[in-house]
């Protein structure tokens, strides 16, 4: 089959100032401003600091965990929405063994609110490593009066969530980030990627050509029109979604390491769909899509997937991931069940035609630092799988409007 023909470049360097980001940077860790202070001296000659943000981007960039997620120029983009962070590295002299990424915000009478998405991420099996890590979250959280605290630990990383159950951490019930994708190795070519599809998906990619989809890359001049195709999805599929000023932010940050990608399907020369791609590390994960309801018999977003996953294979990344699919979906796929049509899971149904591998990922933990309220919702999520009047009202508890306001927990989640 031959490749569809795209426009590999990469994304445009922004032509914005950057000295408003630089100095959100600061605001946004007023404690970081001394970037190489000690703030504790470990056991074993480990020592644990505020950390660089180029340093601690160039480690997880190299470190299999580490995200986007966890990156400054994340950290910017959500001190925009009105987000701090903190961000620590674990040392062994000046080697980086790990560190994690911790954003806040206080709540109306309830103390503060964290969570640490996809972190923390560690290049070390020491248990010296994971005990500092959590201690270190601790001492963070005591100094910012935090509340709830909630941890995603990241890819491969169900060791270290299983250490934080051990040591009080329950069950969060809050979704801020997939815990569950389907993810193609791109170390295999390009024809045993397409022998994997369903028949129909390789259907789709083969017809998009023939019926006169183009692909290109975007850029700065196109976040109007992709905007509007958020909208149009979300409209049809009864969600909110990204505001255009979070969307430009985004933008703004990742484009300037070149971490974010942007393709467009057309049809005649007008936009029909697009997908926003994060490009960090070894991963291309596919982070947003929209398309305005037209043209779907040309699959205008078949062609997307399929030339996004050729791209990234083009720029030797190793995985591509489709940026999560419901865990109930994924733990049939993974037990064997046959899954012959799309039922409520209808976008993961569509995700699973790409014939990738199912990964579950370390689900939100949350801990509650006062022990009344810890030991209560310990006792509830315990329960919750056992209990049909708990499943009935957990999702009321889950609700952001329970523990969180709902602009924060969308915030959070986005």
């Amino acid at each position: 089959m031959v490749p569809l023909e795209i426009d590999s470049k990469l994304p445009t360097k922004c032509d914005e100032d950057s000295t408003k980001s630089d100095r959100a940077l600061v605001e946004a860790e007023p404690e970081k401003q001394n970037g190489k202070e000690v703030l504790e001296q470990a056991p074993c000659s480990l020592t644990v600091q505020e950390a660089d943000s180029r340093e601690w981007d160039a480690f997880l960039a190299r470190t299999p965990g580490g995200a986007y997620q966890q990156t400054g120029s994340w950290a910017i983009a959500k001190w925009m929405e009105g987000l701090r962070s903190r961000r620590f590295t674990i040392k062994d002299g000046d080697v980086v063994l790990g560190g994690a990424q911790l954003l806040y915000r206080p709540l109306p009478l309830l103390g503060a609110f964290a969570y640490v998405p996809l972190g923390p991420v560690l290049a070390s099996d020491d248990p010296e490593v994971a005990n500092l890590a959590v201690a270190t979250l601790h001492r963070i959280a005591r100094e910012h009066k935090i509340s709830y605290l909630a941890v995603q630990a990241p890819r491969r990383g169900q060791a270290f969530a299983r250490k934080l159950q051990s040591e009080g951490f329950s069950p969060a019930f809050l979704d801020f980030a997939p815990n569950a994708s389907v993810i193609i190795d791109l170390a295999d070519n390009l024809d045993l990627i397409l022998s994997r599809m369903r028949k129909t998906t390789r259907y789709d990619i083969r017809a998009s050509q023939r019926r006169g989809i183009t692909i290109r890359d975007g850029g700065p001049q196109d976040l109007d029109a992709i905007h509007g195709l958020l909208l149009a999805t979300a409209r049809r599929q009864l969600f909110s979604t990204l505001g255009k000023k979070y969307l430009c932010d985004i933008w703004q940050q990742f484009s300037r390491c070149e971490h974010i990608m942007i393709f467009i399907a057309e049809f005649e020369g007008q936009p029909v769909s697009a997908a926003l791609m994060m490009a960090f590390g070894d991963t291309v994960t596919y982070w947003r899509g929209g398309w305005s309801g037209e043209h779907g018999g040309r699959y205008p977003n078949e062609a997307l997937q399929w030339a996004a996953i050729q791209w990234a294979r083009s720029q030797g990344y190793r995985y591509y991931d489709f940026g999560g699919i419901p865990r109930a979906l994924a733990k049939s796929g993974l037990a064997g069940d046959s899954i012959r049509s799309p039922g409520q899971h209808s976008v993961g149904f569509y995700k699973l035609g790409f014939g990738g591998q199912i990964e579950l990922f370390p689900e939100s933990l949350l801990y509650v630092y006062n022990p009344t309220l810890r030991r209560i919702w310990s006792a509830v999520s315990k329960r919750e799988l056992e209990q049909p009047f708990l499943r009935k009202i957990l999702p009321r508890l889950r609700n952001p409007k329970g523990i969180l306001p709902r602009r924060l927990f969308r915030q959070l989640a986005k």
